[in-house]
């Protein structure tokens, strides 16, 4: 653990709410195996044209940031840059968009890993009776990768309506589970998406740093999730 603010840990807390994509799961990993598998068959279907995968990371940031594209779903998002990966290399057999996006889909979906340390650690909350919210801007399925047994609720962008870095997609995932902001924790690997927007809710908030990149003293922040317990009393 390293640096704490006024206020700082032990927090007493009746309920703790969890990243997911870089938290719980190594979604990096899994989106870098999923754009490998489509920049292999773009590759293909162009005759060999050499595709670098991060040019389809950059081309689905972009549609992030086109207005017209603003609010939608995350897989449409993803479905849109890759037919405009496709039209920029002047590929248009019937059947080619639809291929990419299962295949990528397919491919993160087989990649995707649970890191080592969130089942002990969800596993020991939820023996201390704590109730534990999985909360993302994503879709990863909890199901899929064994962890939904652990979690009194999801809380998906998507599906509320309020996505992060809103400070009201936290307050209202507080709200649904009947909590209070003060006895409530959220922790997550990104500051811009988890930590501030959490605390701007009045929650206490844990940054996750497992690359122990960020030096900032008046940051809470653990390296690991098996170092949360410590932090945590229960409420």
């Amino acid at each position: 653990m390293t640096g704490h603010t006024s206020g700082g840990p032990p927090f007493s807390v009746s309920l703790v709410i969890f990243d997911i994509d870089g938290t719980l799961v190594d979604f990096s990993r899994a989106i870098d195996g999923g754009l490998a598998v489509v920049a292999r068959e773009v590759s293909r279907r162009a005759g060999g044209v050499e595709v670098d995968p991060r040019r389809l990371q950059t081309m689905r940031n972009e549609v992030v940031r086109d207005p017209a594209w603003r609010g939608r779903q995350l897989v449409a998002i993803r479905r849109e840059s890759f037919r405009r990966i496709l039209e920029a290399f002047a590929i248009e057999e019937p059947g080619a968009l639809d291929e990419l996006h299962d295949r990528y889909y397919r491919a993160r979906d087989e990649a995707m890993a649970v890191f080592p340390d969130v089942e002990p650690v969800l596993a020991g909350l939820r023996a201390r009776r704590l109730a534990l919210v999985a909360a993302s801007n994503g879709n990863v399925s909890l199901a899929a990768m064994g962890l939904d047994g652990y979690f009194a609720a999801t809380h998906y962008a998507e599906e509320v309506g309020i996505s992060k870095p809103d400070p009201a997609f936290f307050a209202s995932a507080v709200e649904r589970m009947g909590g209070r902001p003060e006895t409530t924790l959220a922790i997550g690997d990104r500051l811009d998406n988890d930590y501030h927007p959490a605390r701007a809710a009045g929650l206490h908030a844990v940054f996750l740093d497992r690359a122990d990149r960020v030096e900032d003293a008046s940051i809470l922040r653990v390296r690991s999730l098996s170092e949360l317990p410590a932090l945590l009393v229960d409420g």
